[in-house]
């Protein structure tokens, strides 16, 4: 249910039907001139909260480019893990070139994602031999590239939103260190939906989906 809910959200968003007309109607005319952008679904994360910002600097009405940088509370030594995941250490960049239209943008991001952490009760495959575990340490890198289409309006005289959807690919890489095996090998497995990334050695390559919202601030605007 909550996730038909978002999706709801963010597709209404995405095609204008919430109640900001007066201002969806101005074209957004930015050359030179810089935004502050937030990711507010960033809190959302399934694995841990993420706090994530960045600027997007208009060259022209039809060209600029978006930095931004998440991270989480580890990186600061704050206790940020959740489920089996324990001194969780999280930051990303994204890195993006917009196309604007008068309506719309097409985007061209680029992705890196890394993360650090201790895993705790759980197996991963080492020679198609499942080896369980009481504790291990996880390196987890993410580096993707993806085609957007979005739409940036204007909700009041300062702030914009911008929503969008994407595709593309994402390649995944991992490095799992035992630190204390487990002395019983036979356990009744539980399942969740991100836990099967974490239980193998090396690289795969997977396709990348992405839906969106983010809030852009303008500060010189009147």
């Amino acid at each position: 249910m909550k996730e038909r809910f978002w999706l709801s959200i963010l597709i209404s968003l995405f095609f204008g039907i919430l109640p900001f007309r007066n201002y969806a109607q101005q074209s957004l005319e930015l050359d030179q001139t810089l935004l502050l952008k937030t990711s507010p679904l960033a809190l959302l994360d399934p694995e841990t909260i993420v706090i994530q910002g960045g600027i997007e600097y208009f060259f022209s009405p039809k060209f600029s480019i978006q930095t931004e940088l998440g991270v989480n509370g580890g990186i600061f030594k704050i206790p940020s893990g959740r489920g089996k995941n324990e001194d969780f250490n999280l930051w990303r960049s994204k890195n993006e070139l917009k196309f604007h239209t008068n309506n719309h943008y097409w985007g061209l991001e680029l992705f890196f994602v890394n993360k650090e952490f201790i895993r705790t009760d759980d197996y991963f495959f080492s020679s198609n031999t499942k080896i369980w575990y009481n504790k291990a340490h996880i390196d987890f890198q993410v580096l993707g590239s993806g085609l957007k289409f979005g739409k940036q309006k204007f909700i009041s005289q300062n702030l914009l939103l911008d929503t969008f959807i994407g595709i593309g690919f994402r390649s995944r890489n991992r490095k799992i260190t035992m630190l204390e095996l487990s002395p019983i090998q036979e356990k009744e497995e539980e399942y969740f939906l991100s836990s099967d990334r974490y239980r193998f050695n090396g690289r795969d390559y997977i396709p990348h989906i992405s839906v969106g919202i983010k809030v852009g601030l303008l500060p010189q605007k009147n």
